[in-house]
């Protein structure tokens, strides 16, 4: 229980750093819009697909090894082995990060020519090679971070490499504004270079001063530390190889499948850019709450499956689950009632708006498969977690060459609705045959969905029957969620969604006169 209060704790700590993120992303991203349009948005929506393969590849499945591999040696009480585990770690990502630098910058020409027929992203692809070693190196680091459970360093260097980044990036949109789409791609880009290094920077300090206070226990390091980082990551980083490539070729085809349906160039960029760099930055938002904890169920699931405490892996996925069913129904119903004004107040697009309806019914569903893969990571099934993203990609790749043409931007909605559900299908079946989760379905799937819709109901009641009718559209987001939120809460609990056992949890979590857990080091 004691571990469980601390991974709450934790989470709290990394919720508030994740909102602060999205808060940041989404605001730039609204900067971002107003200065490049939609157009531009699309275009570099496009860079930032080829360098999310670039960055798969420098990783190369680092960062979750780093948090396996040292949660091992800390069970181990090897303080020895936690730090040849890092050595080993930090080469890995410097030798992948090198290596996927010198291939984007190397066929970055090619890439901007044949495979995103558009030349003006070659410089952006060029710069941004130079920021896969540090960041790759930082992805280790991270993980370390993770499995010490030193939550506070990793959510100090997130939080300024967001700032960093928006203040270089804003800083060199202002200087280049009116020289076109390829001049603020390429400000946007060196804003991304100059933040990793300089984060990179940060977390590598930080990590300097805290592996001094891993004590130098009895117990010896596990075997061959390096066969076992080459077994972990390796596999994940093939599985990650794959996946990626799928994705990048998805979101390299939904252009050309517009442009077929009869769309001109810069349409097709646009309505690309308005779902991908508009309204999912906006419709993810929410999920910085539930990143925070499932950031931590990686490091506390394989400690448990370490030391074989079968009851505490299940009272944790059933509290995470749970929590995260009930949050996500909330996202979901916010989004849904409050789509056109979002998309008025964020964008002044009513196109935003109307996707963010759309794609807002689909919420639970992404969210629940965000939190059922960090479980499976935390039992080692990565490789399941890995095998159904990769038939995600294969099907949206599919579905995305045969709908795009015929059907146009509605068959790329079909084709996101198809693909998440399949997903999640794929690995909650996975998750139910290796934890046993003892969750009221009726209570816990069903009823919050009731809830939302009547809390819907009543606010709408609410506000007509007091006549309120704000005209400062943030005015209204404001009082609305308050609304909606206290409502929620309010028919949760009426119809017993949220029992007392978990209000008593809930609050326990505060309690001040539980002994704080050692992970294994020196006490400041």
């Amino acid at each position: 229980m004691k571990l469980v209060k601390q991974f709450i704790i934790n989470g709290l700590i990394l919720t508030v750093t994740s909102v602060t993120m999205r808060l940041l992303t989404v605001a730039f991203n609204v900067y971002i819009t107003d200065k490049v349009g939609a157009a531009g948005v699309g275009l570099f929506s496009l860079i930032m697909s080829v360098y999310a393969f670039a960055v798969t590849f420098a990783t190369s499945g680092i960062s979750l090894s780093a948090t396996r591999l040292v949660s091992q040696q800390i069970v181990r009480n090897s303080g020895k082995g936690v730090r040849s585990a890092m050595i080993r770690c930090i080469l890995y990502s410097l030798v992948f990060g090198i290596t996927g630098a010198v291939l984007l910058f190397s066929f970055s020409g090619i890439i901007a020519s044949n495979w995103l027929g558009d030349i003006r992203a070659l410089r952006s692809l060029k710069i941004l090679a130079f920021s896969l070693p540090p960041l790759a190196v930082s992805a280790a680091l991270s993980g370390y971070f993770s499995a010490v459970r030193r939550v506070a360093k990793n959510a100090v260097t997130n939080i300024l490499e967001q700032f960093i980044r928006i203040f270089f990036t804003a800083a060199l949109l202002v200087c280049v504004s009116g020289k076109g789409i390829e001049a603020a791609s390429v400000a946007i880009v060196t804003g991304i270079l100059l933040s990793e290094f300089l984060s990179f920077a940060v977390s590598f300090v930080l990590y300097l001063f805290d592996i001094r206070r891993v004590r130098d226990l009895t117990a010896p390091p596990s075997s061959d530390l390096t066969g076992r980082l080459i077994k972990m990551a390796v596999p994940i980083a093939v599985s990650s190889y794959i996946r990626s490539a799928l994705v990048t070729l998805e979101h390299l085809l939904i252009p050309k499948g517009l442009i077929k349906n009869g769309k001109t160039s810069t349409e097709a960029l646009s309505s690309y850019g308005v779902i991908s760099g508009m309204v999912f930055p906006v419709i993810f938002f929410p999920m910085a709450f539930l990143t925070a904890f499932t950031g931590l169920i990686v490091p506390e699931i394989t400690r448990y499956k370490e030391t074989k405490s079968k009851k505490s892996i299940e009272y944790v996925t059933g509290r995470i689950m749970k929590i995260t069913v009930i949050f996500s129904v909330a996202a979901a119903g916010f989004f849904a009632y409050y789509s056109d004004t979002l998309g008025m107040l964020l964008y002044d697009s009513a196109e935003a708006g109307r996707y963010i309806r759309i794609f807002a019914f689909l919420i639970p569903v992404m969210y629940i498969d965000n939190t059922t893969d960090a479980v499976l990571k935390g039992l080692g099934e990565q490789f399941a977690s890995m095998r159904y993203n990769i038939i995600d990609a294969l099907v949206s790749v599919i579905l995305v060459f045969f709908l795009l043409p015929p059907f146009g931007i509605k068959g790329y909605v079909l084709v996101i609705y198809i693909c998440e559900i399949l997903n999640a299908a794929l690995s909650i079946r996975k998750l139910l045959s290796c934890v046993k989760l003892k969750l009221n379905l009726f209570k816990t799937i069903f009823m919050p969905f009731v809830c939302m819709a009547g809390a819907a109901c009543l606010t709408k009641l609410i506000f007509v029957f007091l006549n309120i009718n704000y005209d400062i559209m943030i005015i209204t987001l404001i009082v609305g969620f308050a609304v909606l939120t206290v409502l929620y809460i309010l028919l949760l609990r009426c119809f017993g969604c949220i029992s007392n056992d978990d209000k008593t949890w809930f609050l326990n979590i505060f309690k001040k006169n539980g002994k704080k857990s050692k992970i294994f080091v020196k006490t400041s």
